[in-house]
C-alpha cells in the first residue's frame, strides 16, 4: 500500500532559494515543506565505531531536532538513509532478509523520534530498494527512494530506472526520484520519459541553486512533482536538503504501469499472455532463462515446489529476457517467490492457493495476476 501523506504546496513552486523571503512568508524557510534532517552519515558512524543502538538513537534524536528547528509549523520532517547502510552487496535471501531488518530498525527508531518521512538516497541495487520500501510498509512510514541513473536510465549495477519505478510502486513506495549521473542537464528528458508509468510522484534530484525559475519549472513540467536540493551547506544545522512540491503530478491521469520487472528491464504486457510450459528450478536454470527465446510465448512459467527452488530463483531470475510468471504449490511457497523476486512477478492464477488468499499475497507484494 502507498501511505497517504501531505505536502504542503510551496508558493510560487518550484522557486528553490537559499535566500530569507520578505512579507509575512515566514522567512528562509518559507519554500521549505519538508526539511530532511541529516541522518545519513550517523548510521556509517555507527556501524564503524559501536554496536550501541541507544548511542544510534542519541545521534538519531540531535539530527531530528537540528531539522525541527529549522523548519517552519507546517513543515514536515524527512530522515536521509542510504542504500550503503546494507552492507550486502551480492544477493541472496538472507542478505534481503537482513536489508530488511537493518532498515527497519532504524526507520522505526526514526519514526518514533518525530520523522513523518524516509528518503533512501542514491541507490543502484533493486534489491535493497525493495528491501527499504518493505520495512518502510512493516514501520508504516512513507519511504521516498531515489535512484542513480545515467543518461541512458541505468543504474551503475544496470538497474533500469523505469523497472525500479514499476516494481517499487506497486510494492508500496511513496515517491520516486531520479539523480541523473550524467547532470541536470539528463533529468527533463529521464523525467519526460518515466512520468507516463508512474503512479506515484516523481522527485527531481540535484543541486538546483543555480538553475533559474524557467529551468526549474522545465523540471517540474517535464515530471517532477517534488525536488530535493543536493547543494553543499555551511553547517550542522543547515544540512538538511530541501524537498519541494513542484504541483504537476496528476493522480488521475492513466498511466501505463501493467507490467512486469526485472533488474534491467520493464516488459510493458499485452491483454494475452502466452506462458511457457513450466521450467524447474535447478542449477543451470540461469541458462535456461537466457535460451529462452520462443516467438510463441511472450512469458516464462517457473514452478515452484519448494524453498530451495525460490532461492534458485531469486538469484537468478535477472537472467530471463522475458517476464516472469510463477506457479506455486503452496502460499508459503508462492509468498516467499514474492517477496525474494527482484522486480515485479507475474503470478499463474492456475496456483494450487485459495483465490482470496492469492489476491491478498500479490496485493501485498504489487504482483500482477494473469
Amino acid at each position: 500500500m502507498n501511505y497517504n501523506f501531505s505536502l504542503p504546496l510551496a508558493a510560487n513552486a518550484p522557486k528553490i532559494t537559499e535566500e530569507a523571503d520578505s512579507g509575512d512568508s515566514g522567512g528562509r524557510v518559507c519554500h521549505e515543506n519538508l526539511i530532511l534532517a541529516d541522518t545519513q552519515d550517523i548510521t556509517h558512524i555507527k556501524l564503524e565505531e559501536t554496536d550501541d543502538d541507544d548511542e544510534l538513537a542519541e545521534r538519531y534524536a540531535a539530527a531530528i531536532d537540528a531539522a525541527k528547528r529549522k523548519a517552519n509549523e507546517k513543515a514536515l520532517i524527512g530522515a536521509v538513509l542510504s542504500s550503503e547502510d546494507c552492507a550486502a552487496e551480492e544477493y541472496d535471501c538472507g542478505a534481503f532478509e537482513g536489508a530488511v531488518f537493518d532498515y527497519l530498525e532504524k526507520m522505526t527508531i526514526l519514526r518514533d523520534l518525530g520523522a513523518d518521512i524516509i528518503v533512501i538516497k542514491n541507490n543502484s541495487r533493486l534489491w535493497q530498494m525493495r528491501a527499504a520500501v518493505i520495512a518502510g510498509v512493516q514501520a508504516e512510514i512513507p519511504v521516498f527512494i531515489t535512484v542513480n541513473a545515467d543518461e541512458d536510465g541505468k543504474s551503475e549495477n544496470e538497474v533500469d530506472y523505469i523497472a525500479a519505478l514499476i516494481t517499487l510502486q506497486s510494492l508500496g513506495a511513496s515517491a520516486f526520484g531520479i539523480y541523473s549521473t550524467d547532470g541536470i542537464g539528463e533529468l527533463p528528458e529521464l523525467l519526460h520519459n518515466i512520468l507516463p508509468h508512474a503512479e506515484i510522484p516523481l522527485i527531481a534530484v540535484g543541486n538546483f541553486t543555480e538553475l533559474n525559475e524557467y529551468e526549474l519549472k522545465f523540471l517540474s513540467e517535464s515530471g517532477a512533482s517534488v525536488f530535493i536540493n543536493t547543494s553543499d551547506v555551511e553547517s550542522a544545522e543547515t544540512t538538511a536538503s530541501i524537498l519541494r512540491n513542484g504541483s504537476v503530478f496528476d493522480e488521475e491521469s492513466e498511466k501505463d504501469s501493467y507490467a512486469a520487472a526485472v533488474e534491467s528491464e520493464v516488459f510493458f504486457l499485452p491483454d494475452n499472455i502466452e506462458l511457457s510450459e513450466p521450467v524447474e528450478c535447478d542449477y543451470g536454470m540461469s541458462d535456461d532463462l537466457i535460451d529462452m527465446d520462443d516467438e510463441n510465448i511472450n512469458s516464462v512459467c517457473i514452478a515452484l515446489h519448494s524453498s530451495d527452488d525460490v532461492s534458485l530463483l531469486a538469484v537468478n531470475s535477472n537472467m530471463s529476457r522475458l517476464p516472469v510468471t510463477v506457479q506455486a504449490n503452496d502460499a508459503t511457497t508462492l509468498e516467499a517467490a514474492l517477496r525474494y523476486f527482484t522486480g515485479r512477478l507475474i503470478v499463474d492464477s492456475r496456483c494450487a492457493v485459495e483465490r482470496d488468499e492469492l489476491e491478498q499475497l500479490c496485493k501485498k507484494y504489487g504482483a500482477v495476476i494473469y
